[in-house]
This record gives structure tokens, sequence and C-alpha cells, in this order.
């Protein structure tokens, strides 16, 4: 009996080393701290060309990004839709910090943005 239990612990072992390493690597790849922004600007039109070497327009944004404590954070971000962002509108930014960059962010409405953030937004 003692010898199943040991073999159970080792397999146990070997099958969540491996799992803990893969979450790890992933979270810290591809896991986001969470910031947010109001866009203020326009943002700078640009052209680019896709595969296909078919043009496209998107654009691009650098402005301040709060966390949910107040840290601000420099964002720099890229919008594929073919217009501008609507002025005033409000952001939730995922940043990857081992990369350094925007990974994704989506619009949130005003009352979703934490309170800390808000209030260095509105400075």
């Amino acid at each position: 009996m003692k010898k199943a239990g040991i073999w159970g612990l080792i397999i146990t072992i070997i099958v969540l080393i491996p799992v803990g390493l893969g979450f790890n690597w992933y979270h810290s790849n591809y896991g986001t701290t969470a910031y947010y922004t109001q866009i203020t600007t326009k943002g700078e039109r640009k052209t680019g060309k896709d595969d296909s070497g078919k043009a496209y327009v998107y654009y691009h944004y650098s402005q301040p990004g709060y966390s949910d404590n107040g840290a601000k954070k420099d964002l720099s971000f890229d919008s594929v839709l073919p217009r501008s962002l609507k002025m005033g509108a409000y952001l939730k930014v995922g940043y990857n910090d081992k990369r350094q960059q925007v990974i994704n962010w989506e619009k949130v409405n005003h009352k979703d943005v934490p309170k800390a953030a808000l209030e260095r937004i509105k400075k």
C-alpha cells in the first residue's frame, strides 16, 4: 500500500509541475494589468498594408492610463477601426509588463471606471 501511495505522489508531481510552469509562462506573456483612460484626441491616422498588399487605415493613440489605485502608465495602442475612436469614450486597457505593450482594450461605461482612476483622468 505504501508503494502505491509513493507512486501516486510521484505521478501527481510529474503532472503538476508542467501545468504550473505552463500557467506561469502564459500569465507572464499574456496576462495584463488593467488601466483606464479617456479618449481626448482623434488619434494619429496611419495606413498600413495587409499580407495581400491591400492598404488599410488605423488610428494610433498615445496617452496616460491609470490603474485601479490611480497609478499612471503611459500607454500606446492602435485602433483598427477605419475611423477615430469616439471622443470622451472610456477605455479599459490591458497592459503586459513583460512585453511592455498594450495587449487589448475595450470600451467601458463611466460607472465602470474605478474611482481612483476616474479622479486621475479628470485632472
